[in-house]
């Protein structure tokens, strides 16, 4: 089945029915809610969509998750529900919502190129040691403005794969940032 077909309805429930659940992994969009929660243990929080709708991810900035580490956002197309816009992102990338997140996913993007400028420039990056951009279609005006924005040299790994840089941009990319471990695979071609 095509990954917005799978149909979810409120995921709220679940953390609400095991409040120690401390990782929450979920694929599919088709009626996918959230609705503003609480929750100390969730450590990990993964959305898996071919179209995250914005109404989720506001709604996902409204919950209190102090401990929360690990945040997957597929964000998909416009087509399957996928209306997320920099704007509802910006309670996750200003730092303030999630206190202790070290690593962000903000994949599947048909417009990574956007992401990445704000990504570049979000105060989050500065205490991120993991951050992925990959399934997108981030391209060399994507990587320029990470190159160009915070320093990205303190992460540990940095996951780009399924892109459309050209060779002479991941070669800037890997000599930008020795030591952190860059994923780079799955080069296409812009056509």
């Amino acid at each position: 089945s095509e990954i917005c077909w799978i149909g979810r309805g409120d995921i709220t429930r679940l953390v609400e029915a095991f409040p120690r659940l401390e990782t929450l992994e979920v694929r599919g969009n088709c009626d996918l809610q959230v609705r503003p929660f609480a929750s100390e243990a969730l450590r990990r929080l993964r959305l898996e969509t071919g179209g995250l709708p914005g109404r989720v991810v506001r709604n996902l900035c409204a919950c209190d998750l102090p401990n929360l580490e690990h945040l997957d956002l597929w964000l998909g197309v416009d087509d399957y529900g996928g209306d997320t816009t920099v704007a509802d992102l910006a309670p996750i990338l200003s730092g303030e919502r999630f206190p202790s997140l070290r690593h962000l996913g903000l994949e599947d993007a048909p417009r990574a190129d956007e992401i990445a400028a704000a990504v570049a420039d979000a105060p989050i990056a500065a205490r991120l040691e993991s951050l992925s951009l990959a399934l997108g279609t981030l391209t060399d005006e994507g990587a320029e403005a990470l190159l160009s924005g915070q320093p990205l040299t303190r992460l540990r790994r940095l996951d780009l794969h399924h892109h459309f840089l050209s060779d002479a941009m991941m070669e800037r990319v890997r000599k930008a940032l020795p030591g952190v471990e860059v994923n780079l695979d799955e080069q296409k071609e812009l056509d």
